[in-house]
C-alpha cells in the first residue's frame, strides 16, 4: 500500500518546481500582452473604440444631459458647416480682413510636435498666412475679433446661460498640418469645429482608469504627461499597459465634444483650421433658456466670453495705471489729446488726421462719469465689465494708429511720437519701454534690470 502511494506521489513531487516557476513567470503570451504597443504610438496600448457620433447637432438638452453630464465625448457629423466661416475662410479673405499690428497680432508655436517648454510669440496675422505653409509655426490664439461674426455658436450651446458669460473663451488652431499634441487633459468642457483638414483624438476615460492617469499624467500642475507621444514606452512606463482607448476620427465641417479632464492626444492632417469653445463644468444646467432649434444668426460676436471680458478689464485696469503714473491729473480732454501727442497736436493731426479721434474715443472710455475730465477717483475706483471691454477697444483702436506711427518713423524720432498703451494683444516685440507708456514700478523693473545688467559686465 505505501509502496504504491509513494510510486504515485513521486513523479508529481519532481512536478512541483515545474508548476511554481510556470505560476510565477509570465508566459510568453502574457509578456506579450503586457508590451503590447510598445514604442508605438498612444493608443495603440490596447483596444481601440470609436465614440458616439451623430449626423449635425443635438438639442440642447440631449447634449447637456446624456453626454456632459454623462462625461461622455461625441462628434458631430457636419455640424460646423452652418458657420459661413467654413466656406469663406480662404487664406485670401482672412488676410484681407485682417486689421493692422497690433490689433491684428496672433499667438503663435514654433514646433508642429508640442512641446510645453518651447518658444511661444506673437506674429501678425498676414506675416503668419504667408509662411505657414513653408514653416512649423502654429497659431494657436484667440479668435481674432474680426472673425467672430463668422462662427455660429453650436446649437448645443444655444443656451442663455452660455451666451450671456457660460462661455470662457475661444480658440484659433490654424497649421499647414501634421501637428502633434501632448498626451493631457483640459480642465474645462471643450467644443472644437474643424473648418480646414482632419484631425484624429485618441481618449482615455480618465473616470475609468483613475489610478493609471494619476502615473500617466505626471506633469500635475500642467495637466500633461512627459511621455512622448509618439513612442509609448510601456517596459518604461507600466501604466500605460492594460488599457482600452477610443478614437475620435473628424473630418472638415466636423464638432467635437470633448469631456473635461478625457486624456486625450491630437493630431492634424492636410491644411488645418479649428476653432473650438472651452466652458467650466457644472454640476447642472438650465435648460430652460435654450433655443429649440437652431439660430444661424446667434454668432461669436454676440456671445459674452467670461475670460475675455475680464482679460479686457485686466487690460483697462493696466492702462489706467500706465496714464496715472505719467499723467497730472485732473485733466481735460484737451490736455489729455496734448498729452498723448506729446504737445504736437496740430502737427500730428495734420499728418495722422485718424489720431485725435482715436485719443478722443480712449479720453470718453476712461471718462466714466461723463464730465469732460478724468480724475484720480475715476482711475482707482473699480470697474464694470462693460467699462473694460470699452477702454481695452478704445486703447486697440489708439493702438493701431500709433504704432504705424512708429513703424512709418526714423529710430531718431520715437522719442517725439505718441506712446502705446500696453495689452494683451500682442507681445514685447510690439509693446517695447520706448514705445509704450510705463508704470513706475515698470520703470524701476527695468532700472533694476539694466543696473543688474551693468554689474555683471
Amino acid at each position: 500500500m505505501l509502496h504504491r502511494f509513494v510510486v504515485v506521489l513521486l513523479p508529481l513531487l519532481l512536478l512541483l518546481p515545474l508548476l511554481v516557476a510556470s505560476s510565477e513567470s509570465p508566459s510568453e503570451d502574457a509578456t506579450a500582452s503586457n508590451d503590447e504597443g510598445h514604442l508605438k504610438p498612444f493608443g495603440q496600448q490596447g483596444p481601440l473604440h470609436p465614440i458616439d457620433s451623430v449626423d449635425g447637432f443635438i438639442t440642447p438638452e440631449e447634449f447637456l444631459t446624456n453626454y456632459v453630464q454623462a462625461n461622455r465625448p461625441l462628434l458631430f457629423r457636419g455640424g460646423a458647416k452652418v458657420s459661413p466661416a467654413f466656406e469663406k475662410w480662404t487664406d485670401a479673405y482672412l488676410s484681407e480682413n485682417t486689421p493692422p499690428r497690433p490689433a491684428g497680432d496672433v499667438f503663435i508655436e514654433h514646433n508642429k510636435k508640442e512641446n510645453r517648454s518651447q518658444r511661444y510669440s506673437y506674429i501678425h496675422f498676414k506675416k503668419f498666412l504667408s509662411i505657414y505653409n513653408t514653416s512649423d509655426i502654429y497659431m494657436v490664439s484667440e479668435v481674432p475679433s474680426f472673425l467672430l461674426k463668422d462662427l455660429v455658436v453650436p446649437f448645443p450651446l444655444q443656451c442663455k446661460y452660455f451666451v450671456q458669460g457660460g462661455l470662457d473663451t475661444h480658440v484659433a488652431w490654424f497649421s499647414s498640418g501634421g501637428t502633434s499634441s501632448v498626451i493631457h487633459y483640459d480642465d474645462y468642457e471643450n467644443v472644437n469645429c474643424l473648418l480646414r483638414g482632419r484631425k484624429t483624438l485618441v481618449f482615455l476615460n480618465t473616470t475609468r482608469y483613475a489610478s493609471q492617469v494619476n502615473s500617466i499624467i505626471d506633469k500635475d500642475d500642467r495637466g500633461y504627461s512627459s511621455a512622448d507621444s509618439d513612442a509609448i514606452d510601456v517596459k518604461a512606463r507600466p501604466e500605460f499597459s492594460g488599457l482600452e482607448f477610443h478614437l475620435a476620427e473628424m473630418q472638415a465641417g466636423d464638432c467635437l465634444y470633448i469631456p473635461n479632464y478625457w486624456v486625450h492626444q491630437v493630431r492634424s492632417f492636410d491644411n488645418n483650421l479649428a476653432v473650438n469653445l472651452w466652458w467650466t463644468k457644472r454640476d447642472s444646467y438650465d435648460t430652460s433658456g435654450c433655443g429649440k432649434i437652431i439660430d444661424p444668426d446667434l454668432r461669436f460676436s454676440r456671445v459674452l466670453f467670461a475670460a475675455r471680458l475680464k482679460a479686457a478689464r485686466d487690460d483697462a485696469y493696466s492702462i489706467r495705471q500706465a496714464l496715472a503714473s505719467n499723467l497730472k491729473l485732473p485733466v481735460s480732454q484737451l490736455e489729455f489729446l496734448d498729452f498723448l501727442s506729446r504737445g504736437d497736436t496740430q502737427s500730428l493731426s495734420s499728418s495722422y488726421p485718424d489720431f485725435p479721434p482715436a485719443a478722443a474715443a480712449l479720453f470718453e472710455s476712461l471718462d466714466v462719469n461723463k464730465d469732460g475730465a478724468l480724475t484720480e477717483e475715476e482711475f482707482k475706483g473699480k470697474m464694470k465689465l462693460k467699462t473694460g471691454r470699452e477702454i481695452k477697444a478704445a486703447a486697440t483702436a489708439y493702438n493701431v494708429q500709433v504704432f504705424a506711427m512708429h513703424e512709418a518713423a526714423d529710430e531718431k524720432d520715437v522719442s517725439k511720437l505718441p506712446k502705446l498703451l500696453a495689452t494683451s494683444d500682442s507681445g514685447e516685440e510690439v509693446f517695447t519701454p520706448e514705445r509704450t507708456w510705463l508704470t513706475e514700478e515698470q520703470r524701476k523693473s527695468i532700472e533694476v534690470a539694466e543696473k543688474s545688467s551693468k554689474d555683471e559686465l
